[in-house]
C-alpha cells in the first residue's frame, strides 16, 4: 500500500534494519555486497527494500543517497543531533562529505573543510564551506581547526580518513564532541591515541550507514530543502570497470553513477 505503479523509488542499505537501533552486523544483507544488488534492468524484492525518492530527482539523482547520503545524515542528524550554530568538520570531497556539507549547511551549521586540493577546496567554498584547510600544506591541521574556532574545537567531525587522520581529528574536535568513524581510506588498522579521548571526553561513534526510517527522514527533509547531490560523471552500466578505474583516480567530486 505505500507504493503506486509507477512511482520512483530507490533502495536501501540494510533491507531488514527498518528503524531503531541498530541491528546489523557487517555486509551479508548488502545489495551489491553480500547479496546481488542493482547493476541490472530488473529487480524484484520485497516492499521494505526501497524508500520512495526525492520529488523530481532523477534515478542517478536518488542513487546518490542510499549510501552516502544516508550516512551523512545519520551521523550528523541522528547520531549527532546537529542543531543551528554547531560546527562541523568535514574531510575531503566524496559523496559522503560533500552531503555532510550540505545538511550542515541546510541546518545552520559553520563547515570546515580540508582537502589536499586547492580547486577542490575552492568548489567546497563555492557550495558553502565557511573554511578550507590543504592539509597537504597544514599536516598539523587539527590546530588550524582548534585557532579557527577560537580554541574550543568542532562539535561534530566528519572522519572518513581512518587511522591516519583520526589523531587530528580528536585535536580538531571540541571537548565532549562527536566523531563519527566512517570510512578507512589510509587503511583498516592502526594505533588509537587513548589519552586525547580520554582527557577530552569524547565520543567516539562508528558509522554504517542507517536504517529505513532514517533514509525517509533524510528524504523528506530533501523534499523540504531542495537539496541536489553532486554528480561527478556518469558511465552506462555496461562501462561499470572503466567507473571503478576511474573512481580508483580519486579526481572525482562527488558522486560516479551508472545509467541504465
Amino acid at each position: 500500500t505505500e507504493f503506486a505503479v509507477g512511482d520512483a523509488v530507490v533502495s536501501t542499505f540494510f533491507p531488514d534494519w527498518l528503524a531503531g537501533e541498530p541491528l546489523i552486523e557487517g555486509f551479508a544483507t548488502v545489495p551489491g555486497d553480500g547479496v546481488d544488488g542493482y547493476a541490472r534492468e530488473m529487480v524484484t524484492a520485497r516492499a521494505t527494500s526501497f524508500t520512495h525518492a526525492p520529488k523530481g530527482y532523477s534515478h542517478a539523482e536518488a542513487s546518490t543517497l542510499t549510501t552516502a547520503g544516508l550516512t551523512a545524515w545519520r551521523a550528523l542528524m541522528a547520531d549527532g543531533k546537529l542543531k543551528p550554530g554547531d560546527s562541523v568538520l568535514i574531510q575531503g570531497t566524496g559523496g559522503v562529505s560533500i552531503f555532510a556539507l550540505q545538511f550542515a549547511k541546510m541546518a545552520g551549521a559553520t563547515v570546515i573543510a580540508t582537502s589536499s586540493s586547492d580547486a577542490k577546496l575552492e568548489r567546497l567554498r563555492e557550495m558553502g564551506a565557511d573554511h578550507l584547510i590543504n592539509y597537504r600544506s597544514t599536516p598539523a591541521w587539527g590546530e588550524t581547526v582548534r585557532k579557527m574556532t577560537d580554541g574550543r574545537g568542532v562539535d561534530h567531525v566528519i572522519e572518513v580518513g581512518g587511522p591516519a587522520t583520526l589523531e587530528q581529528s580528536m585535536v580538531a574536535a571540541r571537548i565532549g564532541g562527536h566523531i563519527s568513524v566512517i570510512g578507512i581510506l589510509t587503511g583498516v588498522a592502526g594505533e588509537l591515541p587513548l589519552v586525547p579521548a580520554l582527557v577530552r571526553q569524547l565520543r567516539l561513534q562508528g558509522v554504517l550507514v542507517g536504517s529505513r526510517a532514517q533514509q525517509q527522514e533524510m528524504i523528506r527533509a530533501i523534499d523540504a530543502n531542495g537539496i541536489r547531490p553532486v554528480i561527478d560523471k556518469h558511465f552506462a552500466v555496461d562501462d561499470i570497470v572503466e567507473a571503478f578505474r576511474y573512481q580508483e583516480t580519486n579526481q572525482h567530486f562527488g558522486k560516479i553513477c551508472l545509467d541504465i
